[in-house]
């Protein structure tokens, strides 16, 4: 072979060599890697069985402090961060800046245990641009729902919301739905219609879609989302989502539904010293997650 042909071919072989090397460099990097931490759930309360209100604020603290440390671009909570008392935020919000980075919060039924007159400022104290929201980071869209739109517990009690959401909610338990209980909520007509909007636009943009929510839709345990099967419908007409995340059942659970991860991550709530938060590693084919404490480290296969 002469010399020219051969060095020509060596370089080619040299450059396909590389973009392979770098090809799985990438495949071997995830999408994007942030923290998550679910229902903290503080009270300046004595401890009722297994929750100990005032722990909270130490298991916090740790969270935080290795969180801190990660370089993340953000931390999701899942709802609750109080169970009672609006003041509770004022105790818990400031534990959250040494993260350095933002916290994006949705919420949860405890966040609505204040007074009627503070229930419209929870959005705006936990710095949220609405009740329901989306945001994107590095290709992914994370859509973030509203699961108490319909609940008892929202509005306050003279509202015209409230009323209809307690008919609803005896309508649900006279047919028997294990979910029909004061402390679950349902998802609006006009929030559905909103979440199918941003699901077909993230279709259209291939990017793959978050969905997070405080109350699980699947396992049917008697903690969903009162109208968890319209949720569910609507799920599988859009490709973009690649896994459902939610808090409010402290034990957790995990269902893989039509080859979408349904996740409840656990509270950091209950005994002392027993704490929960994770570090999330999104791929394109599988979600790694870096638990710690009651959470279990785990990796699970996302559809193709």
């Amino acid at each position: 072979m002469k010399r020219r042909k051969f060095i020509g071919l060596s370089a080619a072989a040299a450059a396909v060599a590389t973009m392979r090397g770098a090809a799985e460099e990438t495949a071997a990097k995830p999408l994007l890697t942030f923290g998550l931490i679910t229902d903290v759930q503080y009270a300046d309360a004595d401890p009722n069985g297994e929750r100990h209100y005032r722990e909270s604020i130490p298991k916090l603290k740790t969270a935080v402090d290795f969180l801190s440390k990660k370089n993340l671009p953000f931390t999701l909570h899942l709802g609750d961060f109080i169970d009672r008392d609006f003041a509770g935020f004022d105790v818990m919000l400031p534990l959250l800046i040494p993260l350095g980075h933002p916290v994006h919060h949705l919420l949860g039924n405890h966040d609505y245990t204040v007074s009627d007159g503070e229930k419209a400022k929870v959005v705006e104290k936990l710095g949220m641009p609405h009740d329901y929201y989306t945001l994107r980071e590095s290709g992914v869209r994370f859509v973030m729902i509203d699961t108490n739109d319909l609940s008892i517990y929202k509005h306050p009690a003279d509202s015209t919301q409230t009323h209809d959401a307690d008919a609803m909610l005896k309508k649900l338990a006279a047919d028997g739905l294990n979910a029909a209980k004061k402390w679950n909520g349902g998802v609006s007509e006009t929030q559905l219609a909103w979440l199918e909007k941003e699901l077909t636009a993230a279709d259209a943009a291939k990017e793959p879609v978050i969905l997070c929510g405080h109350h699980p839709l699947i396992p049917a345990d008697g903690n969903q989302v009162w109208n968890s099967d319209v949720l569910l419908a609507l799920i599988d007409k859009h490709p973009s989502v690649a896994a459902y995340f939610c808090g409010h059942q402290h034990a957790g659970a995990e269902v893989v539904r039509n080859g979408i991860p349904y996740i409840t991550f656990k509270s950091m709530l209950h005994e002392p010293g027993v704490n929960s938060w994770s570090v999330i590693h999104l791929y394109k084919d599988k979600l790694e997650i870096e638990g710690y404490g009651r959470e279990v480290p785990r990796v699970i296969p996302l559809k193709a």
